[in-house]
């Protein structure tokens, strides 16, 4: 009995550990047909300060979009300024962003998956986050997003992007955000 609880508990472990990401949806559809997103798990929970002293709580995440399709995807996503809260953690507010640096997995292992987030939130706490970008066929395009609370939540917070038709919805544990769009060209 032992050896099966052993076995099932080692054949657990590299599942997780062999899998890197959160999520991952493939759209096969007559509208998304070819376009795959993977979504990461969060990588922070540390503690951010504004120079005027304003406390935050950051994680990390990474998103990779597939074009499998013969067209250029052409992806525009868009963040607020303006601060939300979710059903889930009704007392605090968040914000999210989009860094400018691109996404490469080797720099998965590294904290925040090698973003220099500091750097970032400071140039860029007050301005809505844009990406505009085209994604070839047969190509990928890695990017970060960052969700800042002012305060730090009860568990895990998940996030990423999906699909609905055309429209590009950002999930923060189960609350979406439409913040964009793929359209193939």
């Amino acid at each position: 009995m032992k050896f099966y609880i052993v076995l099932t508990l080692f054949l657990l472990s590299n599942t997780i550990m062999g899998q890197n990401f959160h999520t991952e949806f493939e759209y096969d559809n007559k509208t998304n047909n070819g376009i795959t997103i993977k979504n990461s798990y969060p990588k922070g929970g540390q503690r951010y300060t504004t120079t005027n002293g304003k406390e935050y709580v950051y994680v990390t995440f990474w998103t990779c979009i597939t074009n499998k399709a013969s067209s250029n995807l052409e992806l525009e996503i868009n963040f607020s300024t303006n601060s939300f809260v979710i059903p889930s953690e009704p007392n605090i507010n968040f914000n999210l962003f989009l860094p400018n640096d691109e996404m490469i997995l080797e720099k998965e292992k590294l904290p925040n998956y090698g973003l220099d987030i500091i750097s970032f939130l400071d140039e860029n706490i007050d301005k809505p986050s844009k990406l505009k970008t085209v994604i070839e066929p047969n190509s990928s395009y890695l990017f970060y997003s960052v969700v800042i609370s002012n305060q730090g939540v009860n568990g895990t917070i998940r996030a990423g992007f999906e699909l609905q038709k055309e429209e590009l919805i950002y999930k923060i544990n189960s609350h979406e955000i439409n913040c964009g769009k793929i359209i193939i060209k």
